[in-house]
């Protein structure tokens, strides 16, 4: 039986926080919301330096690249790399270049994620593709819509980039990937296979990237259903903070549940703090 007071209480975390040689941590909800810094976000960051443990960022939002995040988290205080930078674009670009390198890509998402594709040597056309990839299109374009809802019913192989249905702003929500490719499934009738959290096929991206063990990993983020759900059936420690989309009272109702839940991470600093 899932105990909620055990995942908040400090001397539980203490214990499973003492075994994490690495945090990956969502960023949108997470770090900031919009052009926010959330309370203890980058002193956390710091902190985790300080005691030399791996800090990585892990975002599903597809509608950027990784240069966008470096520049921006560099801007709120913590310099980082574009190697610490994972993206749901990585994801589906890795497996697409060990499963299928020859295949024609249509994507229907921003210039910034057709960019990775390009940079990365995958083929894309704007008729007649092999698959259809679809991101989170800021830019949606109906007559863009329309082409990929044709494509997959003509038999293109349909991968969404990232599940989220929305996408956490300071004033509220934004439809996400999501959302757009629930549009498509409603006219084509046909359900994407996704690739950014939470399937087996990011959990697998991070552990290559990182080197490490399922369970010397923290996944820490603002959703239970892609962040949470990251760490479902292995053995990844996950870390709920409620500043972003879900609230505690989504806890009990959600099918994956988090090793550890706190306000913020002003309140996980404290509990690194505690051990080191």
């Amino acid at each position: 039986m899932y105990n909620i007071e055990q995942a908040m209480d400090k001397t539980y975390a203490r214990e499973v926080l003492k075994k994490i040689k690495c945090f990956v941590f969502d960023m949108d909800g997470t770090i900031y919301l919009g052009g926010k810094i959330l309370d203890g976000s980058i002193d956390f960051l710091h902190t985790l330096d300080k005691h030399r443990i791996a800090v990585r960022f892990f975002t599903n939002n597809s509608s950027k690249n990784n240069r966008v995040y470096v520049d921006r988290i560099t801007k709120m205080g913590y310099p980082v790399t574009e190697d610490r930078i994972f993206i749901s674009n990585h994801v589906i670009i890795s497996y697409l270049l060990d499963n299928m390198p020859e295949k024609t890509v249509y994507v229907l998402g921003n210039q910034y994620l057709q960019n990775d594709f390009k940079e990365a040597g995958i083929k894309l056309v704007e008729e007649n593709p092999d698959i259809v990839v679809v991101g989170f299109d800021t830019s949606l374009v109906y007559e863009r819509l329309t082409k990929a809802c044709t494509f997959i019913r003509n038999g293109a192989t349909f991968y969404g980039v990232n599940p989220d249905f929305n996408c956490p702003m300071e004033d509220g929500y934004i439809p996400d990937c999501g959302s757009i490719c629930a549009c498509i499934t409603a006219s084509t009738g046909v359900v994407p296979e996704f690739f950014g959290k939470p399937t087996v096929h990011t959990l697998q991206y991070i552990l290559k990237q990182t080197g490490l063990k399922e369970e010397e990993l923290a996944i820490v983020g603002d959703r239970l259903y892609t962040d949470i759900a990251l760490a479902k059936n292995n053995a990844v420690t996950s870390i709920l903070v409620l500043t972003g989309e879900s609230t505690l009272e989504d806890v009990p109702k959600a099918e994956v549940k988090p090793t550890l839940i706190f306000p913020s991470l002003k309140q996980a600093k404290e509990v690194i703090d505690e051990i080191y």
